[in-house]
């Protein structure tokens, strides 16, 4: 068997290392584009689409979108049949009903296996994968992201409405009742709670409230929006902070100019090209001014949206009660 000098492998892996990076931004190209498409009212509003291309880029858009939808479809169908066997047709709530019943109780209808909060890595900080819907549907554990992803995803596949809406890293779902006042929709701790509750275990500020940061149903574009910041988070986690990751965030800024964590993104964005060029032998002070102003707009604009910094060690905690919470109550995900 030929053997290649070293120098030659090496050559032939950074060519692979080339080719699949350049790849990948076509697939993120191709992903952001068919999403800007939905916000700027080219294309139908699709969440469900939205979120697939989101993951699928990340895979280098590797997943399969009919086995998605066809999983999707699938589960309609039994939330249909389970609406009907309950005779429940006739309330406008039933959807929402079946939608949670099948994601967090013990029932023939999942196979007796509910939906579960995955307490390892819940910030995807070890793999941004852990984020993701089409991983909670393979795993049946998920988090705070790909919960109430799924919850709106399948509601909508039904015919149903449910609304996201954001806390200090946190998503979580709200819907109207039958008397058409607003149920907020919590699948971490498998319950209904008061906006009191929220703003207590999650630190939010009255100003955050007032200026529509959170705790506010998102409307449909804004939606797509936050998965295009998801599509802009996964591309950073692979490929670092440039103009396409700051483009990204700047579209999804129109559609969703009240979104804290936008902002904060592209405040990092801004402080990175900063700090890149300062470290430059030869430094452009013009371009470090613009970035350094760039920066301090942004987070001028999350401080006026009333943004308190919640502690990670304080969200520990909150996760740390909410299992707790469920182990006494007898829904522990051991």
């Amino acid at each position: 068997m030929r053997q290649y000098p070293p120098i030659i492998i090496f050559c032939f892996l950074i060519t692979l290392c080339l080719a699949a990076h350049s790849q990948s931004l076509v697939t993120y190209q191709s992903a952001f584009e068919e999403q800007k498409a939905m916000l700027e009212g080219k294309s139908p509003i699709d969440f469900k689409r939205a979120v697939f291309l989101t993951e699928s880029a990340y895979y280098n858009g590797k997943l399969d979108y009919q086995q998605f939808t066809n999983e999707i479809k699938s589960t309609g169908v039994k939330l249909k049949a389970l609406i009907r066997s309950k005779g429940l047709e006739k309330y406008k709530t039933s959807k929402n009903w079946a939608v949670f019943t099948y994601m967090t109780d013990t029932i023939p209808v999942n196979d007796y296996k509910p939906y579960v909060y995955n307490f390892d890595d819940f910030l995807g900080d070890k793999d941004w994968s852990n984020m993701f819907v089409t991983k909670l549907i393979k795993t049946k554990k998920g988090n705070c992201h790909s919960l109430p992803y799924f919850y709106k995803i399948l509601c909508e596949e039904i015919g149903g409405t449910a609304y996201l809406a954001m806390a200090p890293n946190h998503v979580y779902i709200k819907h109207f009742d039958e008397k058409d006042q607003w149920v907020n929709v919590e699948l971490t701790s498998v319950g209904f709670p008061r906006d009191q509750w929220i703003i207590k275990e999650l630190n939010v500020t009255v100003e955050e409230i007032k200026n529509g940061a959170y705790m506010q149903p998102l409307t449909p574009k804004e939606s797509v929006a936050q998965a295009m910041f998801d599509l802009a988070c996964g591309y950073k986690h692979l490929h670092g902070h440039d103009d396409f990751m700051l483009l990204m965030t700047n579209t999804a800024l129109k559609y969703f100019p009240n979104s804290i964590e936008l902002w904060m993104n592209k405040a990092d964005c801004y402080r990175y090209f900063g700090l890149t060029e300062q470290a430059k032998p030869n430094r452009d002070k013009q371009k470090m001014k613009s970035y350094y102003l760039a920066y301090q707009e942004a987070v001028s604009k999350i401080n006026k949206l009333g943004y308190k910094e919640m502690p990670k060690e304080l969200y520990d905690e909150w996760v740390k009660s909410i299992e707790a919470e469920k182990t006494r109550r007898g829904i522990t995900s051991k």
